[in-house]
């Protein structure tokens, strides 16, 4: 007989049978293919219980080892010396460790047969099935006009059923209307699920990937997609009262800074006017920049973030795209971006470069990464990201994947899209071709600033082409300059 619980939506299948025609060989279209997948499912408990079983017997036995040596140390001297002295003591002690020890290890390391149950094929049961029963389960709510929280309980027609969607079933319903891009209605099966929510079940729950907090982060994800930060901030004071408040603060962080990076890519968040922020010929450093000052934008203080416009020469910017052009790789898919990496001694115009970065930034590149050519494709981007990683052991050297600061070298105008985005600070810009972006990763005691969090935002249309420098290596952050 067929067990049912509140992690069995077997109940579906019915509903599934009455909202969709038959179909041929189709779990989620068919009640007659729908009843042998619960007898699959009976199967499934049946070989389960057994496997639970065969681990029960293992457990107990392993607890009879440890009852046994806990009573034997409970009965031992306060001092080890005097204790092992005795040779009733010391033989089987030595024995245990000898003989007893290894056979334990070879106990605990042995697996409990799991064949039977491990072995039945579910290869046929696809996420298409599960988007047709889903598909199924939304046509029979909306042909009949059904309460939603009145069904996720089993009740029907105002008949109650002994059966009930779990806090994972629900999850799932709200997921797959989500990639429908149903907003709305998937966060009303999310805050349906957090209801459903059986806390005994949250060990379960997280083997499932279907915890209270991952709830929380797809609806707080739908709800940044419905651009709707008022609601979103509604629902994290609903949280308060939950026992996940750290993960809801951290989620919390998280996306708040992605929608102030969401507005940032729409133009909305410009470079704050503010009086002690001002454009400067810069002329510190070599000698050289008091006859050809460098041209600086301060865009922020502390960190230090600027902007050195006409920097870098058309020539400049054409030689290295030209040599790298026929070496890009796609290094992460998600990103839409190639990039290649350019030796010092590639070309005289590279070894520049490499001198006007000291230059313009006061730190040494002897230690540092290669200079990286980027092309950003139609929708390539840079997400919200750290440069650096806290320096945990203040001694000298420094590691050489310390990153203190970094530039970027800007070889083109995007027509569309691009913003860099600061979102810890609130503001971004929209670079030029031939300025240069400069911004220090740490505090002047050497600890990476959260501040300096940064992100470039999607390409909509052109090419993004960029030379970006991580400047690292030991005691970097000593050479960093006071003032910029």
């Amino acid at each position: 007989m067929h067990s049912v619980s509140a992690m069995n939506p077997s109940w579906l299948i019915f509903l599934f049978g009455l909202a969709t025609a038959l179909k041929k060989m189709r779990f989620a279209t068919s009640t007659h293919e729908m009843a042998k997948l619960l007898q699959l499912e009976d199967d499934l408990i049946l070989d389960m219980r057994q496997y639970v079983e065969a681990l029960q017997l293992k457990i107990n036995t392993m607890r009879l080892f440890q009852k046994e040596w806990e009573n034997r140390l409970d009965q031992a001297d306060e001092n080890p010396t005097t204790h092992v002295a005795n040779p009733l003591v010391s033989f089987p002690l030595v024995r245990r460790m000898h003989m007893d020890t290894p056979k334990l290890f070879k106990f605990a390391r042995e697996d409990v047969s799991y064949e039977k149950f491990l072995g039945h094929n579910l290869d046929h049961i696809n996420l298409m099935e599960l988007q047709e029963a889903a598909d199924g389960f939304f046509q029979f709510l909306n042909i009949y006009s059904l309460n939603e929280n009145e069904v996720a309980n089993g009740k029907l027609y105002g008949k109650q059923y002994n059966v009930r969607l779990s806090a994972a079933d629900c999850f799932a319903l709200g997921n797959h209307l989500e990639r429908l891009k149903l907003g709305n209605q998937a966060v009303k099966w999310f805050n349906i699920s957090l209801e459903q929510y059986d806390d005994s079940l949250d060990p379960v729950y997280k083997i499932l990937e279907s915890s209270r907090s991952q709830i929380w982060q797809y609806m707080g994800l739908t709800l940044v997609k419905m651009q709707s930060h008022a609601a979103f901030k509604k629902s994290l004071e609903l949280t308060a009262e939950d026992d996940h408040v750290w993960s809801v603060n951290h989620l919390a962080n998280n996306l708040g800074h992605m929608f102030i990076h969401l507005e940032t890519c729409r133009g909305r968040n410009t470079v704050p006017k503010k009086f002690y922020l001002r454009c400067r010929y810069f002329t510190e450093g070599d000698p050289f920049l008091q006859l050809a000052p460098l041209k600086l934008e301060q865009l922020n203080l502390d960190p230090f973030i600027g902007i050195f416009h006409d920097v870098i020469s058309i020539g400049e910017q054409k030689n290295l795209i030209n040599l790298t052009r026929n070496r890009l790789r796609l290094q992460n898919p998600q990103r839409a971006v190639m990039e290649a990496e350019v030796e010092l001694n590639a070309s005289k115009e590279v070894e520049r470069i490499h001198r006007r970065i000291e230059d313009m930034t006061g730190l040494n590149l002897e230690e540092s990464p290669p200079l990286t050519i980027l092309n950003y494709g139609i929708g390539g981007q840079h997400p919200i990201h750290l440069d650096c990683e806290q320096f945990m052991d203040f001694g000298e050297p420094q590691p050489q994947s310390y990153t203190s600061a970094k530039v970027l070298f800007y070889l083109s105008d995007v027509q569309m899209g691009g913003y860099a985005s600061f979102p810890e600070l609130g503001f971004g810009f929209k670079p030029s071709r031939g300025s240069a972006l400069v911004v220090h990763n740490m505090d002047n005691a050497a600890n990476c600033d959260i501040r300096s969090l940064q992100a470039t935002c999607p390409v909509l249309l052109g090419t993004h082409w960029v030379a970006s420098k991580w400047i690292s290596g030991s005691g970097q952050w000593r050479r960093k300059p006071c003032r910029m």
